[in-house]
């Protein structure tokens, strides 16, 4: 480059800044960047080390000309565009708008993104996006790794959380900041309204030491917010696109993360490369994937911290142990959580012995999805897969503990109610690093306590009453049939609704010759009534179901609505209305109950769709109720 070095500029600035700049379109985004891609974990992380006031990394800017050539907008996320009626952008600005000095964010567009989420209340309009929701402080929370929480726009709603003392008085307080310039004031209200009793439920404080460590909580956050520093890098307007397309080259070499699976991996090496036979973690861990019941949960590529949370949730369950790993240069502590401190604990001679026995690790995996949901499923269709962890680690405890009062039996009854109450009250919503390690060990003592000459039936019985302790009472029919009625769920809701469509498949219903389980590699989810079809019929009465703005709901793309299927058989399915089909195809109920029923398809629920478009709302609903029929069963022990 021709440009000397020294025109260069490094500075700093905070959150506020960011945010300031971001909305007065200050800073400004390339068009041909990457969408923003992050989860809403990599907001919730990044927010926590704002809170931690530790480094977040850097931003690259490139000063602007007021007549560059360079296509630049505000940062944006997807949204529902109801004039264009298609997908578009939710700019965080006013895309028309240039300051007289304006930059372009050469690197730092996700880490912007994310913080105009949290802090700038940047959000999409529309529940069916993934960025439809809140972040707050959650100062109730018992583990800091915890205290920040993302809330669904249509739970913000029906919570009424858009309220700030309402909001407050679940012990929630908004992160979003009203106005950059005046952040100090906020806080400093949030302070004053943590000791006022009209912020809580009939005006009753919480006891002086947790007011307390709520307002300690709330004191570092700010203090967080306001001296955690990101540092700025900017290029000058002399460099040409040429120079900054070489500056992009660069910057796609670095930033690396390393996994906490890197360091397991690296420490489990060294601490066995003078045996016999090292441990080589990735290795280890894809051979495990490739066993019956694991296929699809074990993987060195996707989420391989899975398996070492596994594993942690061993230690946590097992009588006799070695002694943890010392981290850092000193000894830890008792493992008690599957955090990442607590996996690095975890001692080379606890992961021997697991590993020893992959073929039974497996097993336990595929034990898991057979007790929760009677079949095959990817931790992809799971609500919350680490929950799987408690399963492995009781049947790993109950193979090595002799005498013990209770078996496998007790353990999946058990287990699948805990599961689905679980997962059905989004229990585990950013909160099962600490209340995993606790649950864990709550199981284990209940199944302990079970008495030899106890029949299990009323064993069954004492279990619920103690579920609704742990876990609280299972929700109810209405709330159940509110999540396999509307498409627009997201996250462990949504995969909880489809769940057992996914553990039911086994052959496809139209051709019964073609398998579609989830072994077979060949298994996806169709929509019964096509959505062609559905987008062309929104009239009359049908107009009720088949518009979301109508119904309250998103019908067309609901578990309701959602089938194991062939994809050469849907191939042929959404070309035509369901009823057309079958009447052309020649299928019959009586033909195979067992595989129309096993696919939540009653007899009157085929016949509906056997008689025609006008059905549709019968047909819909009697599927629903079949879906939470099997949903509260298993909600039960």
């Amino acid at each position: 480059m021709g440009v000397p070095l020294a025109t260069l500029e490094v500075s700093e600035t905070n959150v506020p800044g960011v945010i300031k700049k971001l909305k007065q379109s200050e800073w400004l985004s390339p068009e041909f960047q990457r969408e923003f891609v992050w989860s809403t974990a990599d907001v919730v992380a990044l927010v926590n080390s704002i809170i931690d006031a530790r480094p977040i990394g850097m931003i690259t800017l490139w000063e602007q000309e007021t007549d560059g050539a360079l296509p630049l907008e505000p940062i944006s996320i997807p949204d529902w565009d109801p004039i264009a009626n298609r997908t578009g952008p939710k700019f965080f600005g006013d895309p028309t708008r240039r300051p007289g000095r304006y930059y372009a964010l050469l690197d730092g567009r996700q880490r912007s993104t994310a913080l105009a989420l949290a802090f700038g209340g940047l959000r999409a309009a529309n529940g069916l996006y993934r960025n439809s929701g809140r972040y707050f402080l959650d100062v109730a929370a018992a583990d800091d790794a915890e205290r920040v929480k993302f809330v669904p726009e249509k739970d913000v709603i029906k919570r009424r959380l858009s309220t700030t003392q309402i909001a407050i008085s679940q012990g929630l307080f908004p992160l979003e900041v009203e106005d950059p310039d005046r952040i100090f004031d906020q806080w400093m209200s949030y302070l004053q309204y943590i000791r006022d009793s009209s912020f809580y439920p009939d005006k009753k404080l919480p006891t002086a030491t947790e007011l307390d460590r709520r307002d300690g909580i709330l004191r570092r956050a700010f203090s967080g917010i306001i001296q955690t520093k990101i540092a700025t890098y900017t290029v000058p307007r002399t460099y040409d696109l040429a120079d900054i397309c070489d500056i992009f080259a660069t910057l796609n070499l670095t930033g690396t993360k390393v996994s906490t699976v890197d360091l397991i991996h690296s420490n489990l090496y060294s601490d066995t490369a003078t045996t016999a036979d090292p441990i080589l973690l990735r290795d280890e861990i894809d051979e495990l994937g490739e066993l019956e019941g694991a296929v699809g949960w074990a993987s060195s590529v996707e989420r391989p911290e899975l398996i070492a949370q596994f594993v942690a949730a061993m230690y946590v369950a097992a009588e006799n142990k070695p002694a943890p790993r010392p981290i850092g240069g000193r000894r830890e502590g008792r493992i008690t959580s599957v955090k990442s401190r607590d996996l690095l604990a975890l001692p080379a001679e606890h992961w021997r012995a697991v590993l020893a026995d992959k073929p039974s690790f497996a097993a336990y995996i595929g034990a898991f999805q057979q007790a929760v949901a009677g079949g095959q499923f990817s931790l992809d269709h799971c609500p919350y897969p680490i929950s799987a962890a408690i399963y492995v680690s009781l049947r790993w405890y109950l193979a090595h503990t002799p005498k013990l009062n209770w078996n496998q039996s007790h353990l999946d009854a058990l287990f699948r109610a805990f599961f689905w109450r679980n997962a059905l009250s989004r229990r585990y919503d950013q909160g099962f690093l600490t209340q995993l390690g606790t649950d864990l060990l709550k199981l284990k003592a209940y199944l302990n306590s079970t008495k030899s000459a106890e029949p299990l039936s009323s064993w069954a019985a004492a279990a619920n009453g103690w579920l609704d302790g742990l876990v609280g009472t299972p929700v109810s029919r209405d709330q159940i049939r509110s999540v396999v009625t509307d498409g627009s769920e997201a996250g462990a809701l949504r995969k909880a609704a489809q769940l057992l469509l996914y553990a039911r498949a086994g052959f496809d219903v139209i051709d019964t010759t073609i398998p579609i389980s989830y072994a077979s590699g060949n298994l996806n989810l169709h929509h019964i009534y096509p959505k062609d079809w559905c987008a062309n019929n929104v009239s009359g009465e049908l107009a009720n179901y088949l518009s979301p703005d109508r119904a309250g709901r998103d019908w067309v793309n609901s578990a309701s609505n959602l089938m194991p299927m062939a994809r050469t058989s849907n191939l042929q399915w959404r070309k035509k209305s369901p009823a057309q089909f079958i009447d052309e195809a020649g299928l019959s109920y009586d033909a195979r109950p067992d595989l129309w029923t096993l696919y939540f398809v009653s007899k009157p629920a085929f016949e509906a769709l056997r008689d025609g478009p006008d059905h549709l709302p019968e047909f819909w609903q009697l599927r629903a109720e079949a879906l939470v029929d099997e949903m509260v069963h298993r909600m039960k022990v």
